[in-house]
């Protein structure tokens, strides 16, 4: 059973989207779909951009159209023949994204900060750098054989020397250019 915020009693303020309404002063409802994917106030088309020249990036292959039946399923995603670790890089940028997306709303709405519509994008490099820079360093206090192994899994994975760069004397450096 689905129960939007409206239906809960003494929240009905939370239903509407705070973007919007901050920025057009319009009482737009706060659903998936407003959310995730047509909120021109939030920053989330500039965020799905991001994902998408990530994905650029690191993939021969198409882009998906992002849609919130694709979002709600991205857990499941996955590619015939996937040598390039593809399936696992969709369903990261996906969930990146979203998460992204959710902390500008959060920030906004109840922190009551003003988000411009570039930082939700710039969360999601923050956190995809982060992920990175935090996989490469957890290989670190592996054994040798798994540490290899782990770390030629990452470099497959980010596209070496197209999205990161692993020979970085500071460890992983992403290139989102």
């Amino acid at each position: 059973m689905r129960i939007l915020l409206e239906q809960i009693l003494g929240h009905t303020t939370r239903a509407k989207c705070s973007f919007c309404k901050k920025a057009q002063n319009a009482e737009v409802i706060e659903s998936e779909q407003h959310m995730w994917l047509d909120c021109v106030n939030s920053g989330q088309a500039h965020a799905w951009e991001t994902a998408e020249n990530t994905w650029r990036k690191t993939s021969n292959r198409e882009w998906p159209i992002i849609t919130l039946g694709l979002i709600r399923g991205s857990a499941t995603l996955t590619y015939e023949k996937d040598f390039n670790k593809d399936s696992e890089r969709i369903r990261i940028l996906i969930s990146m994204t979203i998460w992204a997306i959710w902390k500008s709303k959060i920030k906004n709405s109840i922190n009551d900060q003003d988000v411009t519509i570039h930082e939700t994008s710039q969360v999601l490099k923050e956190l995809i750098s982060d992920l990175i820079r935090n996989s490469w360093n957890a290989t670190l206090f592996m054994a040798e054989e798994m540490k290899v192994n782990r770390q030629r899994d990452l470099q497959k994975l980010w596209a070496d020397g197209r999205l990161t760069d692993f020979g970085h004397r500071l460890g992983p450096k992403v290139d989102f250019t």
